[in-house]
């Protein structure tokens, strides 16, 4: 075990995975801590979306993954009759160049997730041990872990043997129970919500058998809510809600658990892969930074299942923070930087704990009445609009200029496909990832200064014009680059790695003014290239 990294992560689940490979990919060392010995084997999150299957397409996992989940293109709801309620039918393809939804088996995700992580030299994983001590002090942080042994899947005894790793950061990816949270003092805000539900997941040996139920449901039946998915090519999960008076014991008994399953699945569909009782909770941490401790994933959040975005946000918190911690370890910006994960994630991620407990609301009414009124209600509105998450509204993003909003700062960017020197794909894969300049005509760096094209060469940016004849030019196969800058009339858009746009211009003089702003945000050290497609 080395004794001294830049980043130690406790906790490897995959959001703990996902960072380590980020960063480790960046040449930092990188030393992860887990307390069991082996990838978890039982399903836990089901649902990612385009965002995140762009950030597996960034690591190389994507093409690889696909095969192992199954889209999701309609969300159906049915009412207290059992009758339908609403469907929820997103954009198609997805911003991201992707379908909107995918719903997987964990494993096979951590399974990839953690090869990726562990295939860079700087990274290093440490299987049973646990973090026990955390002391932060003004140039890092000191842990200490124990070595714990584990005689039978998910039973964990000490010993004696302990081990201090110095790190110049420490990044809390452990959980709802967070050791990291509470050793830095991190307090939490309960946002409100808090029930449990059985989880049921199961292999069924004829998954045809089941073709006739919608991929994804929930039946808001009062008497018991109820949703269910199929997650993945070869699995499905039940959920039910625990009514008053129950408890999670009376749930041990298999009868119970075949009786509720008894509409759709019995002891000759195939086996259950797992049964378990879940508090449901919506918990936001008051800050994710304290000194020299971060914290990423269900450590600095909990939400309600209803939106499917628990894990989604978990990795968004690893994409924001990698990019940051990045310029930091090299030296390229101040930890201040670090601040504005904080400013970015936390007011988007109290957006989706409260969209999904509303969600949560509708679902879980037990009023007969109550339920038919909101039945009535849904039927007489028309069909709901695709959910879109609002942008980034602080933070390393541009703030505008003369009192103008730039359009495009804190929005999602989009990936098209594009072809270039007889290759055609996905933009990501074609012509670059991580800071990408594209301006939708003639050289990307027309205007631009010695300064200006500096602070892109200390960002190694990749840039491109959709006009295929310019220096940098890419064919813009499908039309959706070019029609995403005419849509917000701008000729470029500044894409972060974590493919939120820093700002756009809305002019080739514009161009220069944004580079500048994007110098001042990030408070830049300029270091020597350009890197184009």
């Amino acid at each position: 075990m080395e004794t001294e990294v830049d980043v130690a992560i406790v906790g490897y689940g995959p959001v703990g995975q996902a960072f380590a490979a980020l960063l480790g990919r960046a040449g930092h060392r990188v030393a992860a801590f887990e307390r069991f010995n082996e990838i978890y084997r039982l399903p836990r999150a089901v649902h990612i979306d385009h965002e995140i299957m762009r950030l597996l397409q960034a690591l190389g996992l994507a093409d690889r993954l696909a095969t192992e989940m199954i889209t999701l293109r309609q969300y159906h709801w049915f009412g207290a009759d059992g009758e339908p309620l609403m469907t929820l039918t997103p954009e198609q393809p997805a911003k991201s160049g992707w379908e909107s939804d995918y719903l997987f088996f964990q494993p096979e995700l951590e399974r990839a997730l953690d090869g990726h992580a562990c295939a860079n030299d700087g990274m290093s994983l440490h299987r049973g041990w646990v973090a026990e001590g955390l002391v932060d002090d003004a140039d890092g942080a000191t842990l200490t872990v124990r070595r714990y042994d584990e005689p039978q899947p998910g039973q964990l005894e000490a010993t004696g043997d302990t081990q201090t790793v110095r790190a110049r950061w420490v990044v809390g990816a452990d959980g709802a129970n967070s050791f990291v949270r509470e050793a830095a003092g991190i307090g939490r805000r309960d946002l409100g919500f808090r029930e449990r539900w059985l989880v049921v997941d199961a292999e069924p040996v004829d998954m045809d058998a089941l073709a006739h139920l919608p991929t994804a449901c929930q039946w808001c039946d009062p008497r018991r809510p109820t949703t269910h998915v199929q997650s993945g090519p070869r699995h499905h999960r039940w959920e039910f809600m625990l009514l008053p008076g129950e408890s999670p014991e009376d749930f041990d008994d298999p009868a119970r658990v075949w009786a509720l399953l008894e509409p759709w699945y019995g002891p000759d569909d195939g086996p259950l892969t797992r049964t378990a009782v879940y508090e449901f909770r919506s918990m936001l941490a008051d800050r994710m930074r304290d000194g020299h401790l971060l914290l990423v994933g269900d450590s600095a959040h909990l939400t309600p299942p209803f939106l499917g975005q628990g894990l989604c946000s978990g990795l968004r918190d690893a994409a924001n923070l990698a990019w940051k911690l990045d310029l930091v370890l090299r030296g390229l910006a101040p930890d201040r930087l670090l601040d504005t994960v904080d400013a970015e994630r936390q007011p988007q991620t109290e957006w989706v704990i409260r969209f999904a407990i509303e969600l949560g609301k509708a679902l879980c009414e037990l009023d007969p009445d109550a339920a038919v009124e909101r039945d009535a209600n849904l039927r007489g509105l028309d069909a709901p609009p695709p959910v879109e998450f609002p942008p980034l509204s602080g933070g390393a993003i541009r703030q505008g200029t003369d009192s103008s909003q730039d359009p495009l700062a804190g929005t999602l960017g989009v990936q098209g496909r594009v072809a270039v020197d007889g290759r055609e794909g996905l933009f990501d894969d074609v012509v670059g990832r991580g800071w990408t300049l594209i301006v939708n005509d003639g050289d990307p760096l027309d205007g631009l200064d010695a300064r200006q094209t500096d602070t892109l060469r200390a960002l190694e940016a990749t840039v491109a014009s959709l006009d295929p004849a310019a220096p940098g030019g890419v064919a813009d196969l499908d039309g959706r680059l070019t029609g995403w800058l005419r849509e917000h009339d701008s000729h470029a858009a500044l894409v972060r790695p974590d493919f939120y746009v820093f700002g756009s211009a809305a002019t080739r003089d514009d161009l220069a003014v944004l580079v500048e702003d994007l110098r001042a945000r990030l408070a830049l050290n300029s270091r020597p290239l350009v890197k184009e497609h």
